[in-house]
């Protein structure tokens, strides 16, 4: 579902380099094969379903937990040959790039947010971002984002981000997106 979520995100279509949107969602399913385990272990993951599917997925790390660690040596090796040296080495640099922007000050880091794309505009991304938040404040801890879609900037101005910044990496226009914690 995540694979089909960010298929055509302008960072994955800039890292992939294809405008074959098959390819890019077989691409992000080897991704998503390698980071889910280590997502579910050390963050926290949360997910929508519909029908006995799950039709959106959150996947963020707590304070002082990023960034999550490397998959294990197997799942890496196979994304590795599935995607492509190219590939794989433009996706280390895209999260270095990401990574040297990324805020020092303890937060909540949402790192995926995604809703299969026949199901966008139900609620479910909100309700996902919605429950997730209540945690957040909860703990009283602040939360930072990045989001390569303009569409997605409003929606989650909606939630109380704000613009922290912007960045481009090859191509896509990443802005990056805080919020503060909330008393």
């Amino acid at each position: 579902m995540l694979a089909r979520a960010f298929r055509d995100n302008p960072l994955n279509r800039a890292v992939v380099r294809s405008e074959d949107a098959e390819r890019c969602r077989r691409l992000n399913v080897h991704g998503m094969r390698a980071l889910l385990p280590v997502a579910i272990e050390r963050g926290r993951v949360q997910v929508a379903f519909r029908e006995g599917a799950i039709v959106g997925a959150l996947v963020s790390t707590p304070p002082f937990a990023y960034p999550l660690p490397a998959p294990p040596l197997v799942p890496r090796v196979r994304c590795l040959l599935a995607q492509g040296w190219g590939i794989s080495v433009r996706w280390g640099q895209a999260f270095a790039a990401l990574d040297a922007a990324h805020p020092a000050e303890p937060h909540w880091y949402l790192g995926t947010l995604g809703v299969d794309p026949s199901r966008q505009r139900e609620g479910f991304g909100t309700a996902l971002l919605r429950c997730w938040l209540e945690h957040v404040d909860s703990e009283r801890e602040a939360s930072y984002l990045e989001t390569d879609t303009e569409e997605n900037v409003q929606f989650y101005r909606r939630m109380g981000f704000e613009i922290a910044g912007d960045l481009d990496v090859f191509g896509a226009r990443i802005w990056r997106m805080w919020r503060a914690a909330r008393r």
